[in-house]
This record gives structure tokens, C-alpha cells and sequence, in this order.
């Protein structure tokens, strides 16, 4: 099962590396898709240090469906979650506090997955996850085009609409990536004057196999993410929600998440310190 860090960051991350070359904008220049999304990236890259830390919680919600879509099981974990590149914490399953056990391994889920998708170093000690999005920016910079797909008001926002187009002619070195890019379409609201992401969808249109389907296959995916600016440029996400459907050799895995943030907090300078 994907972990919801994992999920995140790896939409998050795809979708703000695909920018052109660095793009100086003109104050009145209207803008075009490349150079919006330039500002995004250059935004990300060069994130200001003296921005406070929001801690919250984040609840999910992972339900496991049979081949008719109806209710197998129903998960709840809550996370203690960070505005900056920190790793999450869990803390409650099915509402009573995790296991050691239980935090170690889910811990080792995020870190294999970063690692898989997002080229996390295997340091295990370490508590931060290496500001992935940053490092991740230029891994799909050729593999998709962008369109600009109109303007929209999100969450109060007023947002430019971005769509990305893969390029099934250029190929990334990690093959099954480069298959699973090129069936997904991202799509981005992006904030008109903070260039920060407010919204992601993004949609599998065609199934990717594993080993020529011999191993698996990745029929469906849906991600949604809405992030939302909680202090003055420190903007976190507030909802995600996702769908998987995969056959991993003969057994199917399909099942929801629904995750809801909460209870927004700076962190104390102690707490800060101590992390």
C-alpha cells in the first residue's frame, strides 16, 4: 500500500519540475504556461529561512475494497505532520496510541517509498527527508509539456490552470517511472500572485504492468491534493484524497485514502530545537 507522504511528494514533486529553463518575468507581462511554472519552481528552490513551522495533524482514512467496490476493511492513522521538510510522526491507529512496532515500520514504509520515487538517501537516523520536492525539480524537467488551460477561482484563490502533456519520446532512466508518466495526467491550480500550488488532480488513463504484466499491474490512479496557506508563505496541505487498483502476481490491492489536516500550530522554539 502507498503511504500518503510518499503520494504527496511524489505529485507534488513531478509536477513542480516540469518547467523550461530559468525565465525572468516581466511585472505586466502576461505569462505563458513554462514561465508560470518557472515561478513555481524558483519559488520551491529558494525557500526562505526565517519562515515559522507549522505543526498539525494529519487523519487518514485508508479503506480496502473488494472487486466490486464494497468495504473490506477500514484504517484510521493520525500523523503529527510538519510545514517544512521534516518527517511525519505517527501517532494513533484506529484511535489509540501506535506501537513502537507500528511507528517503526510505518516510518520504514515513507523512507522506502521516498527512496523508490524521490531518490531519498538510505540514512535511516536522519528525521528530515533532504527537502525532496527541491531536489527532485529537474528529474521530469523533459519528460512533459505544459498548457496553460485558462484562469480559475480556488479556495479564494485567483489561479492559473496548467495541464501536462508526457513526451513518450523521451525516456527517464528508472523505466517503470517513465511508463507510469506516461499514462498520468497532472493537472495544477496554481496561485496567480504567490505561485505556490493550491490544487492537483492527477489521473491514470491506462494501465502500466510490471515485467510485461507477469508480476503485476497499475490499473487505476486518482490523486487529489488541495494545500492552503496557514501563515504568510508557509502553506501546507489541508485535504488529499486518492484511489489505487493494483494486482501485485495473483492477489488485487484496491482501496481509498482521505486525509484531513488539522489543528495548525507554530511550533515552539523548544520543540523545534529538540527535533
Amino acid at each position: 500500500m502507498v503511504c500518503f507522504c510518499g503520494v504527496l511528494l511524489f505529485a507534488v514533486s513531478m509536477i513542480v519540475s516540469l518547467s523550461a529553463d530559468d525565465v525572468k518575468v516581466g511585472a505586466n507581462k502576461a505569462l505563458s504556461a513554462e514561465e508560470i511554472l518557472e515561478q513555481v519552481r524558483l519559488t520551491l528552490k529558494e525557500p526562505r529561512k526565517d519562515l515559522p513551522v507549522i505543526t498539525y495533524l494529519r487523519r487518514s482514512v485508508i479503506t480496502e475494497l473488494d472487486a466490486e467496490g464494497k468495504h473490506q476493511k477500514v484504517t484510521q492513522k493520525t500523523h503529527r505532520a510538519y510545514s517544512d521538510e521534516r518527517d511525519q510522526l505517527l501517532l494513533e491507529v484506529d484511535g489509540r496510541p501506535a506501537t513502537q512496532k507500528e511507528i517503526d515500520k510505518d516510518r520504514a514504509h515513507n523512507l522506502d517509498r521516498q527512496q523508490q520515487f524521490l531518490h531519498r538517501q538510505a540514512d535511516k537516523d536522519s528525521d528530515h527527508n533532504e527537502d525532496l520536492m527541491v531536489k527532485n525539480m529537474d528529474l521530469f524537467r523533459k519528460k512533459f509539456s505544459v498548457l496553460l488551460d485558462g484562469e480559475e477561482r480556488i479556495q479564494e484563490r485567483e489561479c492559473y490552470v496548467l495541464r501536462f502533456i508526457p513526451d513518450p519520446e523521451f525516456s527517464l532512466d528508472n523505466r517503470f517511472v517513465d511508463r507510469l508518466m506516461n499514462a498520468v495526467r497532472p493537472k495544477v491550480w496554481v496561485d496567480k500572485k504567490a505561485f505556490r500550488i493550491v490544487r492537483i488532480e492527477t489521473k491514470l488513463v491506462e494501465s502500466v504492468s510490471f515485467l510485461g504484466g507477469l508480476a503485476g499491474v497499475l490499473r487505476d490512479i486518482e490523486i487529489n491534493v488541495d494545500q492552503t496557506e496557514h501563515l504568510p508563505d508557509v502553506w501546507v496541505d489541508d485535504t488529499v484524497s486518492a484511489f489505487f487498483d493494483v494486482r501485485v502476481f495473483f492477489k488485487t490491492y484496491r482501496f481509498r485514502l482521505k486525509s484531513k489536516s488539522s489543528k495548525f500550530e507554530p511550533l515552539s522554539q523548544d520543540a523545534a530545537t529538540a527535533q
